[in-house]
């Protein structure tokens, strides 16, 4: 039945929530005008810094969400270490959106217009600030937490993948400008504020093909529904029976434990352009969403046709679903192995992250210069974790077996990957972080993530590439 295929991409509160519908369905030169920076190699770790890596990387992005306490102790683990980090207040200024004020009509797949068969879930992952006089409050104790150790800080992060979460263009302005003078008035008149992207929902066609995906999700699951009913009506009383009881276990399942997509399909901000008044654009694009999540389905075409380098030559009208078919460990059945197919995987997956990467900076470098800018800094959060790497099935869900240390040499490879852009004259990249060190649930942004932490071959290409090293 549709809507009810797993994917290890997305769990909520620690088990695997369901998936799918219907299956799944050249070097770039220096950014014009970047500022200088002294940080570069790090680790986007929410639950905070770590003593295993404070003293060999250069930064650290981690979330204001376990009390001013736990702030006050990083920022002395960091200050004591010399490590930069940035602050991510969006899980302090921002809340989910009321299920009442989600949009429920769209366009279907055949033109007409409908309304969302399923009520909107109070834990979507759309946002909404909290009001301006609660940002002041919420922000002080913070900041009287951060003050003996205020040189470790480096930067402050609003809200995580805005536009994908429902976030305008002119909401980042105005609550940048508040976060400014707010940090302002206590002391830290140059704060850098940052917006971490969801891939390039920045540029307008990226939006759109996510929306439209999404909203696909949304189409194929109420069809469904609406036909399933249709047809159990015409069956005997004998069959219906069975039938309904399958069908609300379903709903039952669909409704409790469907992919967030559903929610979040038709509230995506897709006017494009990039927000004012900051100083840090970073964005993310992980190879197990890229892969596995089917909003991104068109994304590779996309950033081919929009960005025009030869790294995406070779994804030109290539969906992600047919990409996917062609990795040795997306496949149904028993596992392959082979050092032919491994090598074949490492180059594929090669070319899939220069294209996503170099890609998706081109697209930021123009957006960055139609909306204004002329110095800002690059943040680039990779993958370090093992959630795009295992074996799957064909249709994105996990094998029950993991081959432990395959999964980790394609973690490595991927690390590797990223360390060599950063490092690429002319990448116009300022900051590498990995996403994550531990094995963590990241309560920001509702998804558990297999860290880094037991992966020492990882962990050593990270902090060779650091500026301390």
């Amino acid at each position: 039945m549709p809507g009810l295929c797993e994917n290890h991409a997305e769990k909520e509160n620690g088990s695997y929530r369901m998936r799918r519908v219907l299956g799944i369905a050249t070097a770039i030169g220096c950014l014009f005008g970047q500022t200088a920076s002294n940080a570069g190699v790090g680790y986007f770790s929410p639950s905070g810094v770590r003593a295993e890596f404070a003293a060999t990387v250069d930064m650290a992005t981690i979330n204001a969400i376990d009390g001013p306490a736990h702030i006050a102790e990083n920022f002395r683990v960091a200050a004591e270490s010399g490590l930069k980090i940035n602050l991510d207040i969006g899980p302090l200024i921002s809340k989910p959106r009321p299920a009442g004020n989600l949009v429920t009509s769209y366009a279907a797949q055949d033109g007409s217009r409908k309304e969302k068969a399923l009520p909107g879930m109070n834990t979507n992952k759309l946002r909404d600030f909290v009001s301006d006089d609660q940002i002041r409050e919420f922000l002080k104790p913070y900041l009287d937490a951060i003050a003996p150790h205020k040189s470790a800080l480096y930067s402050v992060f609003l809200v995580d993948e805005p536009y994908l979460n429902g976030v305008s263009k002119t909401e980042l302005q105005r609550v940048a400008s508040l976060v400014r003078s707010v940090f302002a008035e206590n002391g830290y008149p140059e704060i850098k504020i940052g917006v971490i992207f969801a891939g390039a929902m920045f540029n307008k066609r990226f939006s759109a093909a996510a929306q439209k995906a999404a909203l696909a999700y949304v189409d194929t699951i109420d069809s469904y529904a609406q036909s399933e009913q249709a047809r159990i009506e015409t069956l005997p009383r004998s069959e219906a029976k069975t039938a309904r009881a399958e069908f609300d276990k379903w709903k039952e399942v669909i409704n409790n434990f469907r992919l967030t997509t559903y929610d979040t399909a038709g509230n995506i901000y897709d006017g494009g352009g990039i927000p004012a008044g900051f100083d840090i654009l970073a964005f993310d694009l992980y190879v197990s969403t890229a892969l596995l999540d089917g909003a991104y389905e068109d994304a590779m075409s996309v950033l081919a046709s929009e960005s025009g380098i030869p790294e995406c030559a070779d994804f030109a009208n290539v969906k992600m679903s047919k990409f996917r078919s062609t990795l040795s460990f997306m496949q149904s059945g028993p596992m392959s192995a082979g050092d032919h197919l491994r090598d074949n995987d490492n180059e594929r997956l090669t070319r899939f992250y220069n294209c996503r990467v170099k890609g998706t900076i081109k697209l930021l470098q123009d957006e960055a210069k139609a909306s204004g800018y002329s110095k800002f800094e690059t943040m680039v959060i990779t993958e370090s974790s093992s959630n795009g790497f295992l074996e799957f099935a064909a249709d994105g869900s996990p094998e029950a077996e993991q081959p432990e240390l395959l999964v980790k040499a394609r973690v490595v490879e991927e690390v590797e990957r990223a360390i060599r852009l950063y490092k690429e004259p002319g990448s116009g990249i300022d900051h590498m972080l990995f996403f994550t060190f531990d094995d963590e649930y990241d309560k920001s942004i509702n998804l558990q993530v297999g860290g880094v932490a037991s992966n020492p071959k990882a962990i050593e290409a990270i902090s060779a590439a650091s500026d301390r090293n």
